[in-house]
């Protein structure tokens, strides 16, 4: 690694830092009540250093939500994984954005909460990255429309059915994993989202149940 690629990385690693201490502090406090000093101490960095990163407060929002949605957005793999059976392809997505969704329930809980606090423009920015989240998951149902495997007349408004579902932990997880496991939570969903695809309700499943 060279001396650009080692600064590059350095300066990755203060802003990851930075997120971090930010988020905690949003979290205790709300966005509003937290300042950029109390950020700064939280992330073990001189206030007057923390600008050489963000120039304000609403940038390390920005920064925060667009990572969250970088990790979801991650779940759906590599372009390389896109061929083969819709629907194979759809369960493993939903099992990694499940796994991703409930690893980080308290972040995303914040984004929904928060993303109100950021302008117009920086907002706009993030439901351009959070559309395309939903697409990837239109692309497989049409997809899966193709290949005669999935029944949907719209598979827009399906990929928005199945992006709410999955945000089940996060948004709902206090009244359901009291009494549910969360793989017996997962496997609900998926037969649930299946079925609304046109699949039949045993299809995939193995004798425990798992599909």
């Amino acid at each position: 690694m060279n001396r650009e690629d080692r600064n590059q990385s350095r300066r990755h690693e203060r802003r990851r830092q930075i997120c971090q201490g930010a988020l905690r502090l949003f979290r205790e406090k709300g966005f509003h009540g937290t300042s950029m000093r109390e950020i700064a101490r939280a992330s073990d960095i001189g206030l007057g250093n923390i600008y050489n990163y963000f120039k304000k407060k609403e940038d390390i929002l920005y920064r925060v939500h667009s990572n969250i949605l970088d990790q979801l957005l991650e779940s759906f793999g590599p372009e390389d994984e896109a061929g083969g059976d819709a629907r194979e392809h759809l369960v493993r997505v939903m099992r990694n954005v499940f796994k991703v969704s409930s690893r980080i329930k308290d972040e995303i809980l914040f984004m929904y909460t928060e993303t109100k606090s950021l302008d117009k423009k920086a907002r706009g920015r993030l439901l351009h990255k959070e559309a395309e989240f939903v697409a990837a998951f239109e692309t497989i149902i049409r997809r899966g429309v193709d290949q005669g495997v999935f029944h949907c007349p719209d598979p827009d408004i399906s990929a928005n059915l199945i992006v709410l579902c999955l945000a089940v932990t996060p948004l709902r997880g206090w009244n359901i994993l009291p009494r549910h496991q969360p793989d017996n939570l997962l496997e609900a969903l998926i037969r649930f989202i299946m079925q609304g695809l046109g699949e039949s309700p045993d299809w995939g499943v193995d004798p425990a149940g798992r599909v």
